[in-house]
């Protein structure tokens, strides 16, 4: 027989997994969170898009480069070290069209450390 001073209360094990669980829910949201630039459903795509292509560090010429290939329009900016684009894509999962103005944001190396996206208008598909 086990002495009850070193017996675990009952349902002690449970509540060790519900809160093993509820902390790995919660971590998992704040990486997937950190990944993401919008909380704009319609510009997922667009975000994936930019993540994939165009991760923290892609010198800026590249960034340049990449806009002025997909035919993106480019903005002035009145920051220094961002830049502005216009991106028209449309989602291959859902194939709508997405519009979103994007400002890219630039360590003094020229080194991309971000982006933000917010919604713009779509243009008509020809």
């Amino acid at each position: 027989m086990i002495p009850s001073r070193l017996r675990k209360p009952a349902g002690s094990g449970l509540f060790h997994a519900l809160f093993a669980c509820v902390l790995a829910l919660c971590l998992l949201a704040a990486c997937k969170k950190s990944n993401t630039h919008t909380d704009d459903p319609n510009l997922q795509g667009i975000d994936a898009l930019l993540s994939a292509q165009l991760p923290p560090g892609t010198p800026s010429a590249r960034v340049v480069n990449f806009i002025h290939v997909r035919g993106y329009e480019q903005r002035d900016s009145v920051e220094p070290h961002t830049l502005v684009a216009i991106v028209n894509h449309v989602d291959p999962a859902t194939l709508r069209p997405e519009a979103a103005r994007v400002t890219f944001h630039f360590d003094a190396r020229d080194k991309l450390v971000s982006f933000d996206l917010e919604r713009a208008s779509t243009l008509p598909i020809r």
